[in-house]
């Protein structure tokens, strides 16, 4: 029953509702109701709710500082100032092996002819025919002269990339044939992984590559080279952890089973990122941690500028250097090679280690690709997020 009042001088009706028709309305109002406060939520609550929902899910200690580093630092504009920078960087290690090995071959070509003629591929017709093994050493060598310091710089400059990776690549993988280096290992491992740093430089630089499907198998072939060389040292590992002497003292007994727990640490670490890179499986990130390892073994292992000092007017090599691994004619012992020789091949092997850890950062700052387990990994998630 509603009992209606007259009109009053406003023109406005009013009505009232018997205690009964407002119990029936109760249902409603409390909808309408909580339709009100919904959309106030939407409005102003809404960030309140996403912050709440956001709170709940963990933070890793990695994470935690990420964040911090990037409520004090604006990630995107250093993003915007260092990337350039850091891709150069990136590419200059890459093609510092041919720089290096360019250079070295335009100062001594003659002792490199005959290095290629005498104890290179073309020693089996050294004897028989000289003149063309010295035409054909010179030729090769020339032509892989023109093609590591063209390629080279073209990559630098970001011109011709198609033309300087088949290049580059071209001669990756003629090089060990040339010097007899096949049954070297290490050589044609690391080798191996600087093909698949160049085939992961091709996929992003050449824009019928970029845009054709066949980058992603490109990108794929890399990526499965890229681990050789740490895979090499797998093996390595294996075959001297396997290999303990044995002994009756106590002291070489416990050094020994030392050795053997560390070199069965690095295999095991080795394989695991071997296999995380070819499967692209957070291969961002342990591509990072391998290059770092591998600029860190490099430094170790090949230090060629503490191998040599100027003395006198002359250039003083020192004594004690440790004659890298390279396969030898059988008439040819290491002894045999003079301190100068020893000096070239560390700080050859020095570069080109140099250079398969530019290869692996190429892997960490494009990407495994689209053909990978975790084919959209983001390296920094809070930077990536910063830049959106």
């Amino acid at each position: 029953m509603v009992n209606e009042i007259p009109q009053g001088t406003n023109g406005v009706r009013t009505a009232m509702r018997t205690p009964r028709d407002s119990s029936t309305n109760d249902g409603n109002d409390d909808i309408e109701m909580q339709h009100l406060l919904d959309q106030q939520g939407n409005h102003t609550g809404g960030k309140v709710a996403l912050v709440k929902a956001g709170a709940k899910k963990p933070e890793g200690f990695f994470q935690r500082h990420m964040t911090s580093l990037d409520e004090r630092l604006n990630v995107k504009m250093l993003m915007r100032v260092w990337k350039p920078r850091l891709e150069f960087v990136v590419r200059l290690m890459l093609v510092a092996t041919f720089l290096d090995d360019s250079l070295h071959t335009a100062i001594s070509f003659s002792e490199h002819t005959n290095q290629v003629g005498k104890d290179g591929c073309l020693n089996r017709f050294a004897t028989t025919s000289p003149e063309l093994v010295a035409i054909l050493s010179t030729v090769a060598l020339g032509i892989g002269l023109v093609a590591q310091s063209l390629g080279s710089f073209c990559l630098l400059a970001l011109l011709q990339p198609d033309c300087a990776t088949k290049a580059l690549i071209g001669w990756t993988i003629a090089q060990p044939v040339l010097y007899g280096q096949l049954s070297n290992a290490e050589f044609v491992a690391e080798s191996l992984s600087l093909v698949g740093g160049l085939l992961t430089l091709r996929a992003h630089l050449v824009p019928e590559q970029a845009t054709h499907v066949t980058s992603a198998r490109v990108q794929l072939l890399g990526r499965l080279l890229l681990p050789a060389m740490h895979l090499h040292y797998a093996g390595r590992f294996l075959f001297s952890a396997l290999a303990l002497d044995e002994t009756t003292s106590l002291a070489a007994y416990v050094s020994s089973l030392s050795m053997f727990v560390v070199r069965a640490v690095a295999l095991v670490a080795l394989a695991i990122g071997s296999a995380f890179v070819a499967a692209g499986l957070r291969s961002r990130l342990v591509a990072s941690l391998l290059a770092l390892v591998n600029v860190g073994c490099v430094f170790r292992q090949h230090p060629f500028f503490r191998f040599v000092r100027f003395e006198n007017g002359k250039w003083e090599y020192d004594e004690d250097m440790a004659m890298p691994r390279v396969a030898l004619p059988t008439d040819i012992s290491p002894d045999d090679f003079y301190l100068r020789q020893v000096y070239d091949l560390h700080r050859y092997y020095f570069f080109l280690g140099l250079s398969t850890s530019g290869a692996l950062l190429l892997l960490a700052q494009f990407g495994p690709g689209k053909i990978a387990v975790h084919k959209d990994e983001v390296l920094l998630p809070v930077a990536a997020r910063a830049q959106d």
